[in-house]
């Protein structure tokens, strides 16, 4: 009786730790990312997006990312397309990475600023 709770024990230890390792498996599959910057190009037939972002130290990096199928685009606070952007606009756009690829699960054009009366 005491051999069959140890190993009880044993066998709910070991599934325990796979279980933890599959976890954090996953979560590392599953990072999400930010990038703000400002549209260099459109490209709405292969649903890309380049964008030019100031990166620490002050350089620019240009970055492309596909938009997901299920991408949610907003456009001044408005739901909207990414037919609706243009060259110049800011825009802050979350993404992960899937097999090398940024693909971009939401994009957000910023509001322009307030016009001085």
């Amino acid at each position: 009786m005491k051999k069959m709770l140890v190993l009880s024990m044993a066998a709910l230890f070991v599934l325990g730790v796979a279980s933890f390792a599959l976890a954090a498996e996953k979560k590392a599959g599953e990072q999400h990312h930010r990038a703000i910057g400002e549209v260099v190009k459109i490209d709405a037939t292969a649903r890309t997006i380049t964008i030019k972002e100031t990166v620490k130290g002050g350089e620019a990096k240009e970055m492309t990312f596909t938009l997901a199928e299920k991408a949610k685009v907003m456009v001044h606070g408005k739901p909207g397309t990414l037919d609706e952007l243009k060259e110049g606009d800011s825009v802050t756009v979350k993404y992960e990475k899937k097999d090398g690829a940024d693909i971009a699960e939401e994009l957000s054009v910023a509001k322009p600023p307030a016009k001085k009366a």
